[in-house]
């Protein structure tokens, strides 16, 4: 009997600890499965998650620039950097981390945890940003002040011509004429008190501009 009841107490033991891994497994699965739920949902926090993470290695090695998160990209191809001496020592894998506003690029190598070159850059800013201003009968001479004043250094005003015809807008029309400045559309349109709107029917951009205002 008392062999019988060893057993029973056994066996009992045994399904609770069962139970209790099956219960363990089934709680590692479901938050497993939330988790890749949320990437699918929002794959911008994994490349976010990775950026942080990079800029973490890089920080114990060299101080960062602490107000900006750098733009971060993988050698691919070191052939197609060899014309610039900067990156004549990056290797297919390194990393490139360039900091926009402190004007700096770092170039790190992940395999051997070591900086293969920082320095600053270059960034011509103003050549991606150009800004044309199209008067129809607004204050040109305040809007250009207004754009030298908030954006020095970031967008120029590469000149200013006539509206074919001045009813075309109704205020201080923004219009990102390249299709990949919506942001920038936004922020210049809010500055200088307009909206963001569609280049209007039988207007043209002039050559090289970013972003047309139509100045009201």
């Amino acid at each position: 009997m008392e062999h019988k009841k060893s057993s029973n107490s056994a066996s009992t033991i045994l399904l609770i600890v069962l139970g209790v891994i099956v219960l363990v497994l089934g709680i590692m699965a479901f938050y497993f499965y939330r988790q890749y739920t949320n990437i699918k949902k929002n794959p911008n926090q994994v490349a976010q998650a990775e950026t942080n993470q990079l800029v973490s290695q890089v920080g114990k090695l060299i101080d960062l620039p602490k107000d900006e998160t750098p733009t971060v990209a993988t050698v691919i191809d070191k052939s197609k950097l060899a014309d610039q001496p900067f990156f004549a020592n990056a290797q297919n894998g390194d990393k490139i981390l360039i900091y926009t506003k402190a004007k700096k690029a770092i170039v790190y190598r992940p395999t051997k945890n070591i900086l293969v070159n920082v320095g600053p850059i270059a960034i011509d800013q103003k050549a991606g940003a150009q800004v044309a201003l199209i008067n129809a009968g607004g204050d040109i001479t305040e809007v250009t002040k207004k754009i030298n004043d908030n954006y020095s250094g970031t967008l120029s005003v590469q000149g200013t011509t006539d509206a074919k015809n001045k009813n075309s807008v109704k205020g201080i029309t923004v219009v990102d004429v390249s299709g990949t400045n919506a942001d920038a559309a936004s922020k210049l349109a809010q500055t200088l008190g307009g909206s963001v709107g569609n280049l209007p029917s039988g207007e043209t951009a002039p050559s090289g501009a970013t972003l047309v205002v139509f100045v009201k």
